[in-house]
């Protein structure tokens, strides 16, 4: 007895309206818009490490680091309600791909 995986595509398409085609651009602007308010404390975590900029912790105090902790996980999470539905209609379009798995 031997098993063998046959792969069958099928390359139709779901197309989406234009009230969702729509809907794809104000969730991208929010994705990065996400992105660039989690980014400067991203790049400045290593830059205070190196001295070249004052730490986090020399600007806001041990306990104010919270600050720009609060900041970059609402941009982070932010992008991620973004682009995870782009990611959901993206998953929409592709063509689907299904694997068989045959006994012999």
């Amino acid at each position: 007895m031997e098993i063998k995986t046959v792969t069958v595509n099928d390359d139709r398409q779901a197309s989406l309206s234009n009230d969702e085609q729509q809907s794809l651009s104000p969730l991208r602007i929010a994705g990065w818009v996400g992105v660039v308010v989690a980014t400067p404390f991203f790049v400045w975590v290593p830059l205070g490490f190196t001295s070249f900029i004052p730490s986090m912790i020399d600007v806001f105090g041990i306990v104010g680091v919270r600050i720009p902790a609060a900041v970059t996980i609402a941009g982070l999470l932010l992008a991620a309600v973004g682009f995870h539905l782009l990611q959901l209609l993206w998953t929409v379009q592709k063509p689907n791909t299904h694997c068989l798995n045959v006994v012999e």
